[in-house]
């Protein structure tokens, strides 16, 4: 079974994740620190706030500042940056001197009303502490630095010692928000003691078995929105607010890996697949109800109503990571490919510093302004991403995933039949484990040629991920001399596995080169009949990213563009902003502007059409043009 590697083996040498990562570094780290110090964030932390003055501290600033903490801990594996290093020192340093003698932390509740400290579910104090717990593993590892985790052990322990107790009020004996139950497998891991590890399955144990905590949610929530409906284990169906609910399954997947637990993974496996066959946009998007960010019911996935919340991609993405290690099932990493090409980098835009909190799949500009100019709290999504939300937290949760894209890449198993590296996505990078060396060249996804080159001390099996949407794959070894081929026919051995994966056996020590070309023809994609919402209607996507139209290249009303039967797909190199980018296009019926009934609301004759060719760019680089209509799902010409 595959297992986690340490994200100091693995570095990002160039392609599309090393300019993400550039991105990150250079432009938003920075920029987000300097929003959170302007909101008073960052002060929040020295508990000096006093009413009446600027910049009250909110319930979850702590998870805020936590994640860029992690965030840009993980940037300092590869690369250690004294001002950077000074910026975190100084907020650990505020949290261990407000740190209660009894290990407690939050900023809020120490500075607003501390003698209600671990009375209100709702308000976040498991959710902060599981952040923070996050981010002293992460900065321990990356600089060696112990303080900030020691105090997270007090907290930890803390916690504990409050939760666990049997005279405990049972309304309120797990987090309202989740996301402490994996943060605690961390911690386990880090310092190698158990209870916190049994701590966290406390927390996943006891979730949806207490009567008193299915009243204790808001006045206007479910006991399902909460994930109180029922016991974990007995979940069958993806509920409520997305984010909580992944971040749950996050941690019931690392219990039941830690404790060989069937039930609950069982839970996992079928959470997973109403998810996917029914809950999920086809950019991966989760989460369509804007009412609650929540999920919805089976195929109800709205494109312009689309809550698609960029922090539920993400924690999708640590849920299949899980799920991955639990199982072994390459479907996991086929989703965690789909959300991060997808609905994850949509989030962020090519230049790194402005955001989406949402990520809809149809946008008309108009109706956003004229909402925002009512002051109507009505939803519609914007079409420019602004720098800076109130509710921050999808900003450091991205900055964290794109410094940690390195653990997504490989995975290793040493078991009875030798040692298998997992290589799952791809990317030009180096990955150094156990005598083992790899390099990987690729420009991928905009491409799909990827090279290796393969140095080890010993026999190894390389296991390459078959991507789900390839159905073409050419996988060549050197073969410029017949001495060579024979080389490799002794010394290598290459297979297709029954998983729909690849086995690339090496024998014996040595030098080896091999090369994968993924063919990425463009393809349409067509909606179950039940998403009422793309009836009739495509989707088009080349290799693992889905494409839309923006009206900057094609004009207006994109609604009423139908894609022709035979499109002639052709793709070019393009750029947005200095961001290297394939861009496709088509050939295409647009209604036409023309005098004859332009204005009419109605007409007994139909609107006249012209041929043109559209435009389409990849979706995750929509909205860096300025005011533009989106279309992602397309009408199609039958005739």
């Amino acid at each position: 079974m595959p297992n986690q590697i340490e994200l100091k083996d693995v570095k990002i040498t160039g392609g599309y994740f090393h300019e993400k990562q550039q991105m990150n570094e250079k432009v938003t780290i920075p920029a987000t620190y300097k929003q959170f110090y302007s909101t008073g964030r960052i002060d929040a932390f020295k508990l000096k706030w006093r009413n009446g003055q600027a910049n009250q501290p909110h319930i979850f600033w702590d998870s805020d500042v936590a994640k860029w903490i992690e965030g840009a801990a993980y940037t300092l594996i590869h690369k250690r940056d004294e001002n950077l290093e000074s910026l975190i020192d100084s907020v650990v340093a505020d949290l261990v001197a407000g740190q209660t003698p009894e290990g407690y932390f939050n900023s809020y509740y120490q500075t607003i009303e501390f003698s209600n400290r671990f009375t209100n579910r709702n308000n976040h104090e498991l959710y902060c502490a599981g952040h923070l717990i996050e981010g002293a593993v992460a900065y321990k590892q990356a600089t060696g630095k112990d303080s900030f985790l020691n105090a997270m052990c007090r907290y930890a322990d803390y916690i504990e010692k409050v939760f666990t107790d049997p005279g405990r009020d049972k309304n309120f004996r797990t987090p309202g928000h989740e996301e402490i139950e994996l943060a605690l497998v961390k911690l386990c891991h880090e310092t190698g003691n158990k209870k916190y590890l049994d701590l966290s399955r406390f927390f996943i144990a006891t979730r949806g078995t207490l009567d008193g905590e299915k009243q204790t949610n808001a006045n206007w929530a479910s006991s399902s929105y909460a994930q109180d409906h029922l016991p974990i284990a007995d979940q069958t169906t993806a509920e409520g607010h997305a984010v909580r609910c992944l971040y749950m399954f996050s941690g019931a997947a690392d219990i039941a890996r830690e404790f060989n637990n069937e039930k609950l993974k069982k839970a996992c496996e079928t959470v997973f697949n109403n998810i996917v066959s029914k809950r999920m946009y086809v950019t991966g998007g989760i989460g369509g109800n804007y009412s609650g960010e929540a999920f919805s019911y089976d195929y109800d996935l709205p494109n312009e109503l689309a809550y698609t919340e960029t922090c539920a991609s993400i924690a999708m993405i640590f849920f299949c990571q899980r799920m991955y290690l639990l199982t072994g099932d390459k479907k996991y990493m086929d989703a965690i490919e789909l959300q991060l090409y997808n609905a994850v980098l949509s989030g962020i835009s090519l230049y790194g510093d402005r955001f989406f909190y949402c990520n809809p799949l149809e946008v008309h500009p108009e109706r956003r302004d004229y909402f925002t100019k009512i002051h109507n709290s009505q939803f519609a999504p914007e079409y420019e991403r602004p720098e800076y939300f109130g509710c921050s937290c999808c900003p450091p949760n991205v900055i964290r995933l794109i410094a940690s894209l390195g653990q997504y890449m490989y995975h290793v198993d040493n078991d009875n039949d030798g040692e298998k590296i997992y290589v799952n996505l791809y990317n030009s990078s180096e990955f150094e484990y156990n005598g083992v060396k790899i390099i990987q060249e690729t420009d991928y996804p905009r491409n799909g040629e990827v090279k290796f080159t393969v140095t080890t001390n010993k026999p190894v099996e390389l296991i390459l991920r078959s991507p789900a949407w390839c159905h073409n794959i050419n996988i060549d070894t050197p073969d410029d001399s017949e001495e060579e081929e024979e080389y490799y026919d002794e010394k290598t051995e290459f297979n297709s596995m029954d998983t729909g994966n690849y086995s690339f056996k090496i024998k014996e020590a040595g030098e080896y080169k091999l090369s994968l070309n993924f063919a990425m023809p463009v393809v349409e994609l067509y909606a179950n009949p039940k998403v009422h919402y793309c009836a009739g209607r495509i989707a088009v996507k080349r290799g693992p990213v889905v494409y839309c139209a923006e009206s900057i290249d094609n004009g207006e009303n994109l609604k009423s563009v139908a894609i022709n039967k035979i499109p002639d797909y052709k793709c070019e190199q393009s750029q947005i902003g200095g961001n290297n980018i394939v861009k496709i296009k088509c050939d295409a019926e647009f209604v036409s502007d023309n005098p004859e009934n332009s204005d009419d609301l109605y007409s007994e004759k139909p609107f006249k059409s012209e041929k043109k060719r559209l435009a389409l760019i990849p979706y995750a680089a929509w909205a860096n043009r300025g005011r533009s209509e989106m279309l992602v799902w397309f009408l199609k010409n039958r005739e």
